[in-house]
């Protein structure tokens, strides 16, 4: 679902945005950003997001990776 947001609006979900896509609201993306902020993701999930961004995904407005 991330992937098809960022491939189809060719940028980020910003923080607390909720965007439909097949009727799936995105709001993850900025307590993802929380959540990592605060040491709180398991184990590898910073790697996963941190592969569909090109550079620091936590900025503000981070680039997705297309590719």
């Amino acid at each position: 679902m991330t992937k098809a947001f960022l491939h189809r609006e060719r940028r980020a979900p910003a923080a607390r945005e909720t965007t439909n896509i097949d009727t799936i609201k995105i709001v993850w993306f900025a307590k993802t950003r929380t959540k990592m902020r605060a040491g709180q993701l398991k184990g590898g999930q910073e790697q996963l997001v941190a592969a569909l961004f090109d550079g620091d995904w936590t900025d503000e407005n981070p680039a997705p990776a297309f590719g």
